[in-house]
């Protein structure tokens, strides 16, 4: 199953552009228990560095993942402790499917926040998830969600994991607290559908597809949308033709 689709929402939770944030982080960051010493330091941060950054973001958010590498580079280079570079430059490896390097640049945001960081715990549990790692993504999730016990992401991520586990009724759970807590993640419902359809359940596929194609009519996970639309308006059909 594609999860493609999520990774922007780990670009918005992390991407701080320095004009705005190397003061303090903004109450929409999950905020890492050391943030107070890496503030600091990033208030000294070079204008070299700080508009590298600002670059490399912005690349990293147009998709131009390849060309925003240099740029996060640059930020390690002046600024060891940047734990949001390490955090970008993960998520543009994780992105050109470079997963071991994606792997180690997580890590180092995790470890230079201690485990504060929600985004970069979920972030290292996505590229266990692509190894069908599940049990392992499953407890690195759930280290974020102690971090960030309201992250609509988090839950999602859970949702992920647990569905590929075969545990529909806790992904259910999961994925619906993550709609709750951020109705905006369209991708949330294509996560609903497949458990809905695993669940025998078209009409509320129907529905759901209709949600994600409301919050995302051209999203990457489009296709599979369509898809599940198309079976579950084929078991639809079947079910009322029996009735006939």
């Amino acid at each position: 199953m594609r999860t493609v689709g999520l990774f922007f929402l780990f670009v918005v939770l992390a991407l701080l552009l320095p004009a705005a944030c190397f003061s303090q982080s903004p109450a929409s960051v999950p905020t890492p228990r050391n943030d107070s010493m890496v503030s600091v330091q990033e208030l000294a941060m070079s204008h070299k560095a700080a508009r590298a950054f600002e670059k490399g973001t912005n690349l990293l958010l147009k998709g131009e993942f390849e060309a925003s590498l240099p740029y996060f580079q640059i930020v390690i280079e002046e600024v060891p402790t940047s734990y949001r570079a390490y955090h970008n430059l993960a998520v543009a490896l994780f992105r050109l499917g470079r997963m071991d390097a994606a792997e180690q640049n997580y890590q180092k945001s995790i470890d230079l926040t201690k485990g504060g960081f929600a985004p970069s715990l979920f972030g290292f549990a996505m590229v266990l998830y692509t190894r069908a790692e599940y049990r392992e993504a499953e407890a690195i999730v759930q280290r974020g969600l102690l971090v960030a016990p309201g992250s609509g992401v988090g839950e999602y991520c859970l949702g992920l994991v647990q569905y590929s586990l075969g545990r529909l009724t806790d992904a259910e759970r999961s994925a619906e607290e993550a709609a709750r807590l951020n109705p905006g993640i369209a991708d949330d419902y294509v996560l609903l559908a497949r458990i809905h359809e695993k669940e025998h359940n078209p009409s509320a596929v129907l529905s759901d597809i209709q949600s994600y194609l409301k919050l995302d009519p051209k999203g990457i996970l489009h296709g599979d949308a369509l898809e599940l639309l198309h079976r579950a308006e084929q078991d639809t059909s079947r079910a009322a033709a029996s009735f006939r």
